[in-house]
């Protein structure tokens, strides 16, 4: 026999432990003792829920409001009740029974729209059953009842390869062809919408998804002489915004290329500076500096153009190349043959005069700095 003491022996120890036995079995029946009661305030206000806790001075009521959504824990003063009604076991199963079929109200049939196989089984099996189950001597089990046997019948249609559309029941093939329509037309409006504000490039992409459109040969048919037109004004305007800022990176080049030029010369003749010379020198490579960065965002902007008349127009050939007749895509120009002519003379004179001054650059820039020189003797004298 085991002599040793018992860590049970402390003198007091056994009625402590009693104590704290008796203080968890009252706090385990307190908490079971969540039933349902009505709470009547002197204010005139009625509280139907679950008392939660209760002390000498307080009593604390779960409640819940629009069908279990909202729920609350009001602590209420007793000095504010008029009354308490304790609920018996049968008034709280009635008032349970209601409490949960209201519940319930939250699944409803969508009278546009079907729903997957998945959720029709997971609502009538776990919902509307559980509930006659948990409540099988219900007042409203003929209500429930119902709602099984709809959501059964809608779940068979489903499951035979209908779909509801707009209220109304069809073959899925069928329904796939008119949501696929009511999209193409979607589309069309949106595209038509862009076009009318001058946004051809942004129409692009809605009418390629209308022309690619299977099964939707009258959608198709309007979409693409829409969708050639807006590729073609689109890529005028990309080509236009090309060339103008192919002309300002040519200028911004140019440009550079001056400033650097300067900036070197007066480096070169000036290597000790100061006063007005050095602040000529400060200031001519704070012009470099700026045409440089002009030179950047041009260059940026020009790429950006690129990359936008490329994806155009590989859209277009793509299109082309898959299903219809071949469309030649030239660079456009908006203006007349006449102006088209003297516009390209002009353009290959200006390009003469900018190849001479390549040439001739280092001697203009000496005839400028001998002309700087003279008038600034001149002005002196």
């Amino acid at each position: 026999m085991n002599t040793s003491p018992s860590k049970f022996a402390a003198p007091g120890r056994p009625f402590r432990l009693a104590r704290q036995c008796l203080l968890i079995i009252a706090l385990v029946l307190g908490l079971c003792r969540v039933h349902a009661d009505t709470v009547k305030l002197k204010d005139g206000t009625v509280l139907e829920g679950n008392v939660t806790a209760e002390d000498a001075d307080t009593l604390s009521i779960y409640l819940e409001f629009a069908r279990g959504t909202i729920s609350e824990t009001r602590r209420i003063n007793k000095a504010d009740i008029a009354e308490i009604i304790r609920w018996t076991p049968g008034q709280r199963a009635a008032w349970q029974a209601k409490h949960d079929y209201e519940k319930l109200q939250r699944y409803q049939l969508d009278p546009h729209a079907n729903y997957l196989v998945e959720y029709y089984d997971q609502v009538i099996n776990n919902v509307f059953r559980e509930y006659l189950t948990v409540h099988p001597d219900s007042p409203y089990t003929s209500n429930v009842t119902a709602k099984i046997d709809a959501w059964q019948a809608e779940r068979d249609l489903v499951v035979a390869g209908n779909v509801k559309l707009h209220g109304r029941w069809s073959p899925a093939a069928e329904a796939a062809q008119e949501i696929g329509r009511q999209r193409g037309q979607q589309l069309l409006e949106q595209a038509r919408g862009l076009i009318s504000q001058g946004r051809f490039e942004s129409a692009v992409q809605p009418l390629q998804l209308v022309v690619h459109m299977d099964g939707q040969p009258e959608l198709v048919s309007q979409a693409k002489p829409l969708f050639d037109s807006a590729c073609q004004r689109a890529m005028l305007l990309l080509y236009q915004q090309r060339e103008r800022l192919e002309g300002d990176l040519a200028s911004a080049q140019q440009r550079v290329e001056q400033a650097r030029h300067a900036s070197s010369r007066a480096g070169g003749t000036q290597p000790q500076a100061t006063g007005s010379n050095a602040l000529i020198s400060t200031q001519i490579r704070a012009s470099v500096n700026a045409e440089r960065r002009d030179l950047d965002a041009a260059q940026s902007q020009l790429s950006q153009v690129k990359c936008r008349l490329d994806d155009v127009e590989l859209r277009l050939r793509t299109l082309n190349s898959q299903a219809f007749a071949p469309v030649t895509v030239q660079a456009p120009n908006p203006q007349p043959p006449a102006t088209q002519t003297r516009s390209a003379d002009t353009l290959d004179t200006l390009a003469d005069i900018v190849a001479w001054l390549k040439q001739n650059w280092v001697g203009l820039v000496i005839i400028g700095v001998v002309v700087v020189f003279l008038l600034s003797r001149f002005a002196k004298d």
